[in-house]
C-alpha cells in the first residue's frame, strides 16, 4: 500500500519517532529488495537519518550499503569506536544511514582510513 500525501502530513505534524519510523519502514519497503533489514528511521533537522544499532547492527549496515552499492565514510569516534555512514540516493530523495561500531570489527567489512590518511 503505497504512502500517501496526507499519511506524511499528518505523521509530521505529530511528531512521533514511532509513527515516523513506521512511515519510512512502510515506504521503503515498497522500493528495496524484499528481506532488506532496515534501521530504525529518526527525523531530523536536515532530513532523514536511518540508524543501525544493537545485535548485528554491523552487519545490517553492511548488507544495506552492499543492496544499494555505496561505500561508507568513516570517522573515528573514541577508541576503539568508528562512526560508519552512507548516503544513498532512493528514488531521487537523498537517504543517510549511520552505524556506530568496533573498528576492528568494521574493518572485517570495509576498509577504513582515518580522516588524517586522506588528501
Amino acid at each position: 500500500m503505497a504512502v500517501t500525501t496526507a499519511e506524511v502530513a499528518r505523521i509530521a505534524a505529530g511528531r512521533n519517532p514511532d509513527e515516523v519510523d513506521a512511515l519510512f519502514r512502510q515506504a521503503l519497503a515498497e522500493v528495496l529488495p524484499a528481506g532488506t533489514v532496515q534501521p530504525r528511521w529518526i527525523a531530523t533537522r536536515t532530513g532523514l537519518a536511518g540508524v543501525f544499532q544493537g545485535y548485528r547492527a554491523l552487519e545490517d549496515f553492511a548488507d544495506w550499503c552492499a543492496v544499494l552499492d555505496i561505500e561508507p565514510a568513516s570517522d573515528f569516534g573514541p577508541p576503539p569506536e568508528v562512526e560508519l555512514w552512507a548516503d544513498a540516493s532512493v528514488r531521487g530523495h537523498l537517504i543517510r544511514v549511520r552505524c556506530v561500531a568496533d573498528e576492528s570489527e568494521a574493518r572485517r567489512h570495509f576498509r577504513i582510513c582515518p580522516a588524517w590518511a586522506v588528501e
